[in-house]
């Protein structure tokens, strides 16, 4: 009973929540260092089952027959590089808040079930993805698309889980490690340039 002798008062509705994120205490700013969105980004990924690992071996498969000295380890680099910025640490949260509310049903229809079934004319998670991989530039957007339709490794395994809903986030994974790989590439093409005639000297 309640002081008022009208029974109990209704309990207030706790919404599903990660348990990386349970008890967090936002800034009051909304601004988070680097540190802190590399932080966040890891360990909101690895509860939905993807680690810098998983993201710096899809970048590594997706270069190494290009770079023939490229090593796991540049692309694990570039993986934590990219993690700590503030475009992929909205995209993340954004993307992994949907997919998880969809799997615990607090989505409203008709949007839950189109989520929950990843519908292939849902382009929005698509989207998303290449807002982070534009950020590296044309060359980013096709290295995702290649990435989004060959589906290897890691995509493919979230693309097909039967256990959650990945709809954003095989997307997400597929756009960081497109822009990951791009990264070490570029860096590559920087530490050694190719002479080629009249181009010599150009930015890469």
């Amino acid at each position: 009973m309640d002081k008022d002798g009208k029974g109990d008062s209704p309990k207030e509705f706790e919404p599903p929540c990660l348990e990386c994120l349970k008890g967090f205490k936002p800034h009051p700013s909304d601004i988070y260092t680097p540190e802190e969105m590399r932080k966040i980004n890891i360990a909101v990924l690895k509860e939905r089952g993807v680690t810098v690992e998983d993201i710096a071996e899809l970048a590594y498969e997706n270069q190494r027959k290009y770079l023939p000295d490229l090593k796991l380890s540049e692309m694990q680099d570039s993986v934590l590089e990219i993690l700590s910025k503030r475009e992929q640490f909205h995209a993340i949260l954004l993307a992994v808040n949907l997919d998880f509310l969809a799997e615990k049903n607090v989505i409203m229809e008709p949007l839950r079930s189109i989520l929950n079934h990843d519908l292939g004319l849902f382009g929005l998670d698509e989207c998303i993805a290449i807002g982070i991989s534009g950020n590296y530039g044309t060359i980013g957007i096709t290295n995702f698309g290649h990435l989004d339709v060959t589906k290897p490794g890691k995509i493919s395994e979230l693309n097909d889980s039967k256990t959650h809903d990945n709809c954003f986030l095989d997307d997400i994974v597929g756009a960081l490690a497109a822009v990951a790989a791009v990264r070490v590439a570029q860096m590559h093409a920087v530490a050694h340039p190719k002479v080629l005639g009249p181009h010599r000297g150009m930015d890469v």
